[in-house]
C-alpha cells in the first residue's frame, strides 16, 4: 500500500478509523469535498485540513503550524479517504448514487486504468466499496467523477481527447501516417504510437490500440509487422554509452543501424528516466505559492548586507591546508539575513523541479520541458554550493577537534564535508536556528560514528581485521552508540541541569532506546511551556556551539 507523505495525515487516518460509524462517514465526505478543493500549488495550514474533515479546532495556529503543500495533501488526502472507507464495509447497493468500477470509468470516458490513476494522483477521490459480487474494491462515486471532470477541463485537455470513439476518417488518417512512418521514417512501434499520439492529441495507448485492432482484422495490410523491432538493451546500451562519449547522432545510428530519430528517442527516453528518478526533498514556504515568487527570492537574495564584523579566529587559516582549501576558508561568513535568503532559494528552486515533473507527461514531454527540469536542479546546486563553501571552516575546525594519531585531517575534511551537505539539504529554516548550530551536531554526530571506523581501518592490527569480520553487525553498532554517547556527554558537560534535559530529551540522547520528543511532551515532563523549551534548546544551542569552535 501506498505511504502517507505527511506523517500528520497520517496520524489523522488512525484517528478516524477508532470513530463512531455514522461521524466516520460524515467525515470522509467532508475529507472527500475538501480533496476536490484543494490547489496543487497553494499551501495550507494543518489545523484548516483537520477542521474541514472533523469539524475540531486543534490548539494550534496557522502561524505556528504546519504549512503543508496542496499536492502532497492531494496525495494523502486520498489516501486516507480509501484506508478509512475500508473500515466501513459500504455495498455498493446500499448507496444513493451510481458507483463506478476502474472497469466503467474506462468504458465510460473511453481512456485508459493508467488514465484514471492518473486523475487519482491530480485529486480525483477512491473509495473502496463491497461489490454485489462480494468483493472490496476501490470505486468512484459518480458525482465525484463529473466534479473532478468539470474542474479540470483545462488540465486534462489531452486526455478529453480520449472519450469519443475513433472514427472512420480519423481512423484512416492514423493507418496512414503509421504506415508512412514505419515505412520511410524508420520508425518502431512505440516510435509510431508516440509520435501519432502529440500529432493528433490522443492517447498513445489509444494510437496502440487503433492500430493493433487493424492489424488483427487485416493481416495482409497489416502496419507493425513491416515496422522496425525496438531497439534491444544491447543496442540502446551501446547508443548511451557512445553518447556519453560525445559520439554525433549519425555516428551512433550508423553503428546500430537504426534511423537518427530512434537513437535520438533512446537518448531522450534515457534523460526523462533519469530525472524522474531524482529523489527531490525540499522545505515548503507559504512564499513560494506566490505568483511573483521568483522575483521576490531574487530581490531577498539580492539585498546588500553589512557583512559581519569578523572576530580574529575567524581570519586565522590554518597552516595545514592546501592552497586551494585556504581559498574557500576565506570565503566571508553569512549573516542570519544571507542565510535565510539563499535557504529560500535553495528550496524555492527544489519546489519548482518537483511542481514541473509533477505535470510532466512523460509520453508527450519534448526537449524544452526537460531543459526547464535541469535549470532548476543546477539553479539548486549553484545555490547550495554557495552554503557550503561559507560553512567550510566549520567543517575544518569541528574535524580538528576530532583529528587522532594515526588519521588525516583532509580526510576527516573528505568525511565532513559529505555530512555538511547532508545537513544542508535537511535543514529548516523556519525553526528558529542558525544553520551553523544545525551543522555543527550533525557534524559532530558524524564524526563519532566515522572515526572509530577510519582508525580501525587505519590500524591494520590484528583486533581490527577481527572486527572486520565479525559476522553479526549488532556489536559494531553498539561500539558505535557507546561512543557517540560518550562524545555528546563530554559536549553537554558545558551547560547547565535544565538545558542538558532539555536537549537530551527533545533529540533522543538519553540512551540507545531513546526516542526524540517533542516540544509539548518535554514541557510536560518538565513542567514548562512548549515556547519555554524552545527558548531554553536556542539558549543550549549556542552554548554547544561556542564550546565546539574553541
Amino acid at each position: 500500500m501506498a505511504k502517507y507523505r505527511i506523517d500528520s495525515i497520517a496520524n489523522l487516518a488512525r484517528q478516524l478509523s477508532f470513530t463512531p460509524v455514522d461521524p466516520r462517514a460524515a467525515q470522509l465526505n467532508a475529507a472527500e469535498l475538501l480533496l476536490h478543493e484543494l490547489a496543487p500549488d497553494r499551501a495550507y495550514p494543518l489545523d484548516f485540513i483537520i477542521y474541514r474533515i472533523t469539524g475540531y479546532r486543534p490548539k494550534l495556529s496557522s502561524l505556528d503550524g504546519d504549512l503543508l503543500t496542496g499536492f502532497a495533501l492531494q496525495h494523502d488526502l486520498g489516501l486516507l479517504i480509501e484506508q478509512v472507507s475500508e473500515t466501513l464495509d459500504v455495498q455498493t447497493q446500499t448507496i444513493a448514487e451510481p458507483v463506478l468500477a476502474i472497469d466503467d470509468v474506462t468504458e465510460k470516458f473511453n481512456c485508459t486504468s493508467k488514465t484514471i490513476q492518473r486523475w487519482r494522483r491530480r485529486g480525483l477521490p477512491a473509495r473502496r466499496f463491497v461489490f454485489p459480487d462480494g468483493k472490496r474494491r476501490v470505486g468512484f462515486l459518480l458525482s465525484s467523477v463529473d466534479r473532478f471532470l468539470a474542474a479540470h477541463q483545462d488540465q486534462l485537455t489531452t486526455g478529453r481527447a480520449n472519450f469519443s470513439q475513433v472514427d472512420d476518417t480519423e481512423r484512416d488518417r492514423i493507418l496512414r501516417r503509421a504506415r508512412r512512418l514505419a515505412t520511410q521514417g524508420d520508425c518502431c512501434e512505440q516510435e509510431i504510437t508516440r509520435r501519432l499520439g502529440r500529432a493528433m492529441q490522443r492517447s498513445p495507448l489509444t494510437i496502440l490500440h487503433t492500430i493493433r485492432k487493424h492489424d488483427a482484422e487485416h493481416p495482409d495490410a497489416a502496419v507493425f509487422p513491416i515496422a522496425p523491432p525496438p531497439l534491444t538493451d544491447e543496442q540502446r546500451a551501446k547508443i548511451l554509452k557512445g553518447h556519453k562519449r560525445g559520439l554525433t547522432l549519425g555516428r551512433l545510428a550508423r553503428r546500430v543501424h537504426r534511423s537518427r530519430a530512434t537513437v535520438y528517442r533512446a537518448i531522450f527516453d534515457e534523460r526523462v528516466d533519469r530525472l524522474g528518478k531524482r529523489k527531490i526533498r525540499f522545505i515548503d514556504d507559504p512564499l513560494y505559492h506566490d505568483a511573483d515568487a521568483g522575483h521576490l527570492i531574487d530581490d531577498i537574495v539580492q539585498q546588500q548586507e553589512l557583512p559581519l564584523e569578523p572576530k580574529p579566529e575567524d581570519a586565522r587559516v590554518p597552516r595545514d591546508l592546501p592552497p586551494y582549501l585556504r581559498e574557500l576558508y576565506r570565503e566571508p561568513l553569512l549573516t542570519p539575513a544571507r542565510e535565510r535568503a539563499l535557504f529560500l532559494k535553495f528550496n524555492f528552486h527544489k519546489y519548482q523541479f518537483v511542481s514541473a515533473r509533477r505535470k510532466l507527461e512523460p509520453q508527450f514531454a519534448r526537449r524544452r520541458d526537460l531543459d526547464i527540469l535541469e535549470s532548476h536542479l543546477r539553479h539548486a546546486t549553484a545555490t547550495k554550493n554557495q552554503i557550503l563553501r561559507a560553512n567550510l571552516r566549520l567543517v575544518v575546525s569541528v574535524a580538528r577537534k576530532h583529528l587522532r594519531p594515526g588519521l588525516n585531517l583532509m580526510e576527516l575534511i573528505s568525511e565532513g564535508n559529505l555530512t555538511l551537505m547532508r545537513a544542508v539539504e535537511g535543514f529548516d529554516i523556519h525553526k528558529g536556528n542558525r544553520f551553523s548550530t544545525y551543522a555543527t551536531l550533525a557534524l559532530m554526530k558524524g564524526f563519532a560514528r566515522s572515526v572509530p571506523l577510519m582508525l580501525a581501518s587505519h590500524k591494520g592490527s590484528t583486533d581490527a581485521a577481527i572486527l572486520s569480520e565479525v559476522a553479526d553487525p549488532r556489536h559494531q553498532l553498539a561500539a558505535e552508540r557507546h561512543i557517540d554517547r560518550d562524545q555528546v556527554r563530554q559536549l553537554l558537560t558545558h551547560l547547565d541541569e535544565r538545558e542538558r534535559r532539555v536537549l537530551l530529551a527533545h533529540y533522543g540522547l538519553e540512551n540507545a532506546e531513546s526516542v526524540p520528543a517533542t516540544y509539548e511532551q518535554v514541557g510536560a515532563a518538565l513542567g514548562l511551556s512548549k515556547q519555554r523549551v524552545r527558548q531554553i534548546e536556542q539558549t543550549a544551542l549556542a552554548k554547544l556551539r561556542t564550546a565546539a569552535i574553541q
